[in-house]
């Protein structure tokens, strides 16, 4: 006689998550999937940061915290000028998730891994978490905006499967490069035009184009010049010298100089953007923005100095490239004509924390190539082309990947039509090449809080989440002391008063989070809630979640997209939250639906054209305002 087999329920309950896995649709994803806060002060005691506003946020999403600015570096006028002395707490960074929140204040489960400083531009960033998800039109961030101190940062959690059917795409939203400007034609060969910093702004003439953007503010004062501060390039000098490359963890190049053998001919070109330092991984830096050429012919549009790329943070199981490109690379310089040409941005930042990668992709984070210079054949007068960025940084969590993975410098600017009669040319550089870094570790807190986290929420639960999406409705909670609880039990219900287990599962300990996916929701609302049964035999209950599940078929719609002052929301019920959200994550509507109608007429206020966002409760629309 056969002796039969005992499996315990924990084994069985997780051999029958992994035959239903598969059968879970995937998310669609694309366009600007966070949303952005200004962070206005942070209490570390509390593990506790307040923000500008908490609108979109709920209790157990996962954010990150980074600081984008705050380097101290020489601010006198020599050619030190932009030299680090202290990367202070600019860079630092941590991924978090959030338990609790009261008024303006955001509270972590986990005491915060790095100080920061809430006024040189700490912002947080909310990291939407999918089970499985399909890119299906370009992925990317929102623009840096150093008034608010916040985007750059695209960041995703995906617990399966990530396929890519379209880009990931984080190039040129870090560091601005610097600005175009055009100047009058005054030129001097001596003092002022060998200083380091100018007024930017000033035109009669500008002394020094304007600096491209870094991890250190600069004052209007010093905003234009060719010294470089920290990893933003140097802008050229008068007259006509070009503007340099931006910066990561290695240097950018530096801009090309005046050569002419007649008129102005001062030799003062950008400096290059300086490397910072990542401390061993522990901080983050956006690319560096190139520096502007000085100009005064304005004979083409030019963009200026190129922007850096910006920060990509993907955390996935799998991720299925489909030949597609993961990027956050650096722009290219503006070109000039008869004047000098802009340098070029610096590759940004990419952290890649996946397990298996299936098929081809490409990740790079490539530095810019330096604006191209045309003399014009102009007699004697020759000028400066721009510098190129520095490549930028990609972390992978284990070995480097058989994908195709670039970090190259940006090339020097090319300078064209010169006459045989200038000096010889003054060269600008290329950027330096980046930094690839495999087994690393992302900056994450594993000190539980004692705040908020542990005194107002249900005892032994740092929080209990549930989302709908597609079909599903996924479960997240954690648990402070696993190794108190013997086991958990998800319950349901029609109406939040009577309750039905729908699946139980075991406490580990050392296992904090824990997630389940309920494939068969009803339609109309669904309650939620977790009965804990610790190993003494004590009950205690979460708190109530409840999620709303269309009818097949219902769908959000926005029409019509790109919208004027009026819009229709369709799929939206009595009770439904609608926030607007600008590029930044600043507020600028709210209404809550009060009708019965499955349609709402919406009249907006009078906005500022481009992309915002439409949170309608909790899921993320797109709207393009003309």
């Amino acid at each position: 006689m056969t002796k039969p087999i005992n499996i315990g329920r924990h084994t069985m309950l997780m051999l029958l998550l992994l035959f239903c896995l598969p059968v879970f649709s995937q998310t669609n994803i694309s366009g600007v999937v966070n949303t952005y806060y200004g962070v206005t002060e942070v209490i570390p005691s509390k593990a506790c940061v307040r923000l500008n506003t908490v609108t979109g946020l709920s209790n157990g999403d996962k954010a990150m915290l980074v600081q984008m600015k705050g380097v101290t570096i020489n601010t006198t006028n020599t050619v030190s000028f932009g030299d680090t002395s202290a990367l202070n707490n600019a860079g630092n960074y941590e991924i978090g998730d959030i338990c609790y929140i009261r008024g303006d204040s955001v509270f972590f489960v986990y005491m915060l891994l790095n100080a920061y400083a809430a006024a040189d531009k700490v912002q947080l960033v909310r990291v939407p978490e999918y089970v499985s998800a399909t890119v299906v039109d370009t992925l990317k961030a929102a623009p840096w905006n150093n008034t608010t101190g916040t985007g750059g940062v695209l960041a995703i959690f995906v617990e399966q499967d990530l396929v890519l059917n379209a880009p990931v795409y984080g190039d040129t939203y870090g560091y601005r490069g610097g600005a175009y400007i055009v100047s009058s034609g005054t030129c001097s060969d001596i003092a002022p035009a060998n200083g380091y910093y100018y007024s930017g702004s000033a035109t009669s003439p500008q002394s020094g184009s304007y600096k491209g953007e870094g991890a250190a503010d600069v004052a209007a004062s010093q905003s234009g010049g060719r010294g470089a501060p920290a990893n933003g390039g140097g802008g050229g000098n008068n007259h006509n010298n070009g503007g340099a490359g931006g910066a990561n963890l290695t240097a950018g190049g530096i801009g090309g100089g005046n050569s002419s053998t007649t008129g102005c001919t001062a030799m003062r070109q950008g400096l290059a953007g300086k490397a910072l330092s990542s401390h061993s991984g522990k901080k983050i830096f956006m690319g560096g923005g190139g520096g502007a050429g000085h100009v005064n012919n304005n004979l083409i549009a030019s963009n200026g100095g190129g922007h850096g790329g910006g920060i990509v943070f993907i955390r996935a199981n799998n991720m299925t490239g489909n030949g597609h490109k993961i990027s956050a690379n650096g722009q290219v310089g503006g070109p000039a004509l008869s004047d000098g040409a802009s340098g070029a941005g610096a590759g940004g930042t990419i952290i890649m924390h996946v397990n298996n990668y299936i098929g081809p992709a490409t990740v790079e984070a490539i530095g810019g190539t330096g604006g191209t210079e045309d003399d014009g054949g102009n007699i004697r007068r020759c000028y400066g082309a721009g510098g190129g960025g520095s490549g930028g940084v990609i972390y992978f969590s284990g070995t480097t990947p058989a994908i195709t993975v670039t970090v190259t410098g940006g090339a020097a600017g090319s300078e064209l039509g010169r006459d045989a009669l200038c000096s010889p040319a003054v060269l600008p550089g290329a950027g330096a090449v980046g930094q690839i870094i495999p087994n690393y570790t992302y900056s994450s807190s594993s000190i539980l809080s004692n705040s908020y986290c542990s005194i107002l929420l249900p005892v032994n639960l740092a929080f209990f989440k549930a989302s709908y999406a597609n079909g599903n409705v996924l479960l997240k909670w954690k648990t402070l002391q696993p190794e108190t609880i013997q086991f958990f039990s998800i319950e349901r219900s029609p109406d939040g008063n009577n309750w039905t287990a729908v699946f139980t599962r075991d406490a580990v300990e050392q296992i904090h989070d824990y997630s389940h996916i309920d494939p068969a929701p009803a339609t109309g609302y669904n309650f939620y809630r977790i009965r804990i049964t610790k190993k003494n035999n004590a009950v205690i209950y979460s708190s109530v979640q409840k999620v709303y599940v269309p009818t097949k078929n219902e769908t959000v719609h926005i029409y019509p997209n790109p919208a004027g002052n009026r819009i229709t929301i369709t799929g939206v019920r009595h009770g439904s939250s609608l926030s607007l959200l600008d590029i930044s994550g600043k507020l600028v509507f709210q209404k809550r639906v009060i009708t019965s109608q499955r349609s709402v007429v919406l009249e907006l206020p009078h906005l500022p054209s481009g992309v915002y966002v439409m949170m309608v409760d909790g899921t993320a629309k797109q709207l393009a305002i003309h």
